[in-house]
């Protein structure tokens, strides 16, 4: 092997150095010894040895460069022509050096594709050995680190599926749906990157401007920041409403975070805009009266825009409103069946609050058990924990907890957000009991640490007086909207001037 390889590099260098040294001779007229045969010979064809093929292993390996090379009957290698004739042959020497140039690419190549493939790199050969390919090793690049993410997510290894996901980005910055998942990852611990992560989505992907918000939306929602989410609302609701994302979400938006964060000016800055729909104005405007109307006007003026609402959202807004107001009386007249545009969750919902305000636990309790008579599934468990959280009472909260060891939901990721209300209802109570026992189901279907959850337990069993619902929410996600909305309303109530 090493004899070839040596004869290998000869050749190689022979097709450069000979040719060259042949083709002076040429040049020179031929009047000298032809600078490839032996000195001492005669010159003469079948007489003259071959300088260039001695220092070879194998001295026939050099008829690949010079065909002139013979083997006479003795076994001595001599040179078929006279000086006379001597003649290079680049063709062959250029050959034999694409010949090699060539084995060295693919050997090359090949041990690059090998050693990438064993690393887990997906990546083609054709992407390691054709040049305009290689632009395309970025892209594998941010596929390796995104799949070593998930590997890490799926392990329960947070912080190294952050670190992988990072890279991928960084690698393949137009991959919107990496970019989502990275700062969804960072929104619970690195709001500030996770934020301007979202913003760069929202502007650089405007096909998926609806998915971004809504996925922004929910980080906002989760760490309280009221003022962000006027800015976002506001801009979704100045935008013509996509068929995945209707008014009415984005109004509660808006129209919740001015309660929280008591800016009625975003309501002033908002009606000012042309660009604003005219079926969202009526209700945007009675929103900024009554702040500033005694509770027999702000009564009155929501009873007489009620059977002015043309839509199921605006009809539930008012009618949340006049429950707000203390009007529990009205809201269940409103709420009769037969009468209303509103689907039978929102009515239901509905008449279990008024009946709660106004003390009617008998009516409560038995419309309570007729919801409870169905087939348990999410729908219902959310339905019936976010009035429990609205409306704690330790009997119905025992009796939806016997119909959950009775009928329990099915244990897969589509329970998990309605297995995280039960876990807020239990809180609200609070049940210390029950709670610890949610927090124990929500372990064992989404594979958490019980140390992710202790915060909650503590903060509502032992601290209760002092805990801030901004630090808590984004351990229960995810979490109906709905659920955020009532806990809000229910531990972090912050009503507009009156």
């Amino acid at each position: 092997m090493t004899a070839w390889l040596a004869d290998s590099l000869r050749l190689l260098w022979g097709s450069l150095y000979w040719n060259a040294r042949k083709s002076a001779h040429l040049l020179q007229g031929r009047r000298r010894q032809a600078p490839c045969q032996v000195a001492s010979d005669s010159g003469r064809a079948g007489e003259t040895g071959c300088e260039a093929a001695a220092a070879y292993h194998s001295p026939g390996r050099h008829r690949m460069l010079c065909p002139l090379l013979i083997r006479r009957s003795d076994g001595a290698w001599v040179c078929s022509v006279g000086r006379e004739d001597v003649r290079p042959f680049w063709g062959r020497g250029l050959l034999l050096l694409l010949a090699a140039v060539l084995a060295a690419y693919t050997t090359t190549t090949l041990v690059g594709f090998g050693g990438l493939r064993a690393l887990g790199y997906e990546i083609s050969y054709r992407q390691v050995a054709w040049p305009p390919a290689w632009r395309e090793f970025r892209g594998v690049q941010a596929r390796f680190h995104l799949e070593r993410a998930r590997h890490a997510l799926a392990d329960g290894r947070p912080q190294d599926a952050l670190l992988s996901l990072a890279s991928a980005y960084e690698l393949n910055p137009r991959d919107y749906a990496t970019g989502l998942l990275l700062a969804q990852l960072w929104q619970n611990h690195q709001a500030l990157r996770a934020d301007t992560l979202y913003a760069r989505l929202y502007q650089d992907h405007p096909e998926q401007r609806e998915a971004t918000a809504q996925a922004w939306y929910r980080s906002l929602l989760a760490r309280g920041d009221f003022q962000a989410i006027l800015q976002l609302s506001g801009n979704r609701l100045l935008q013509p409403a996509p068929a995945t994302a209707p008014h009415p979400a984005w109004i509660q938006a808006f129209l919740f975070a001015v309660r929280q964060s008591g800016e009625l000016a975003a309501i002033d800055q908002l009606l000012a805009e042309a660009a604003l729909s005219p079926e969202l104005r009526p209700l945007l405007a009675l929103e900024r009266a009554l702040p500033e109307l005694s509770l027999a006007e702000r009564v009155a003026s929501l009873s007489a825009a009620l059977p002015a609402a043309r839509d199921p959202f605006t009809q539930h807004h008012l009618l949340r409103r006049l429950l707000a107001d203390g009007s529990a009386d009205l809201v269940l007249s409103a709420t009769l069946p037969g009468g209303s545009l509103l689907g039978d969750r929102e009515r239901v919902r509905l008449r279990l609050d008024a009946l709660a305000a106004i003390g009617r636990a008998e009516e409560r309790a038995d419309l309570f058990r007729q919801v409870l008579a169905l087939p348990m599934n999410p729908s219902i468990l959310e339905l019936l924990g976010n009035h429990l959280i609205a409306h704690p009472d330790p009997a119905l909260l025992a009796t939806l907890s016997d119909k959950l060891a009775n009928d329990p939901l099915p244990p897969n990721e589509e329970s998990l957000p309605a297995r995280h209300v039960w876990l807020a209802a239990c809180a609200a109570q609070p049940d210390a009991e029950r709670l610890r026992a949610a927090i124990d189901d929500v372990v064992r279907l989404a594979g958490r640490s019980p140390q992710a959850l202790r915060p909650v337990a503590a903060a509502v069993l032992e601290i209760r007086g002092g805990f801030r619902l901004e630090t808590l929410l984004p351990l229960l996600q995810p979490l109906p909207l709905e659920t955020t909305y009532t806990l809000y309303e229910r531990f972090a109530p912050r009503p507009l001037p009156r």
